[in-house]
């Protein structure tokens, strides 16, 4: 849904789309991903839209929940890029739902890798070695201060990810961009089990291999991985790399159980494996298009 004018008395047809771009702006500079707002029904439109005020903007707004002019809503920001996108909450709606973090978490993620990406390309060049590339990546981040914000909130939102899970889960989420830094939308699910038994899923999307997914369980001096993408004949520097990785890491040779194809369908991303039973809205939301 586009952002439209202040009603009737907006600026003229020439001047909106510029109008609308710089309301936009100014949302985005007051707001950020995950911040609940309180909402008022202003009116219905002819269209059978709904003029919505919400953050000191009148935004026009499809809403899926039975409302009518003068009730008062609570919205959750979802989206900030490409476009701002508010979902309308239940009024028993819990503070954290765990699809609306993952979701959050993604979006900063996304802008993170977009201001982050000279930052990511130059470690690239760091040879596989753990220390070496979390240091060369902490240095980096103190000399940029946008990247280094961008990415405290991507933490923050992982780490109310991890607290949103339910008890016994067993898995921790994780995003560590300079582990593989050609490796974008990158999610990491490690869990453990007892016994020295551990086991990670890594997802993500690299030049050349498409969308992948790697596999990895380690038990003491022991430690297999399984490597599946798009293109599975794209994998082997990926499979280098993986292997350098492992054997400064764990001080293991590590074993490749093999390389096949990222079912078709497949690529949503481990975090979708802890979403398990968490409750999704019923409620609709606004969708606001720059």
């Amino acid at each position: 849904m586009r952002i439209r004018g202040y009603g009737s008395g907006g600026p003229g047809q020439q001047g909106k789309s510029a109008y609308g771009r710089e309301r936009a702006d100014a949302f985005r500079a007051r707001h950020s991903i995950g911040e609940r707002l309180k909402g008022r029904v202003l009116r219905r439109d002819p269209s059978g839209l709904y003029w919505v005020q919400v953050g000191g903007e009148e935004l026009l707004a499809r809403l899926e929940l039975d409302t009518e002019p003068g009730d008062t809503l609570l919205f959750v920001v979802r989206t900030l890029v490409p476009e701002i996108r508010l979902q309308a909450l239940q009024g028993d709606a819990p503070q954290d739902d765990l699809p609306g973090l993952v979701q959050a978490f993604r979006a900063v993620r996304e802008i993170f890798e977009t201001q982050a990406s000279p930052l990511l390309q130059a470690l690239a060049a760091i040879p596989p070695l753990l220390a070496q590339r979390q240091e060369a990546f902490a240095t980096a981040l103190a000399d940029d201060a946008e990247a280094a914000a961008l990415h405290g909130q991507a933490q923050a939102l992982l780490e109310r990810i991890n607290q949103a899970l339910p008890p016994g889960h067993g898995g921790t989420a994780l995003y560590e961009p300079w582990l593989l830094p050609d490796v974008r939308r990158q999610e990491i699910v490690r869990r453990g089990s007892g016994g020295g038994f551990a086991e990670a899923s890594l997802s993500g999307r690299m030049a050349g291999c498409g969308g992948l997914e790697v596999r990895l369980m380690s038990r003491s001096m022991d430690c297999s991985l399984r490597v599946l993408a798009e293109r599975p004949d794209q994998t082997g520097p990926l499979q280098v790399e993986l292997a350098a990785l492992l054997r400064d890491g764990l001080h293991v040779e590590p074993q490749f159980l093999g390389v096949a194809r990222l079912a078709a369908g497949a690529g949503a991303g481990v975090l979708a494996e802890l979403l398990g039973d968490a409750p999704r809205w019923a409620s609709g939301g606004l969708n606001t298009r720059v």
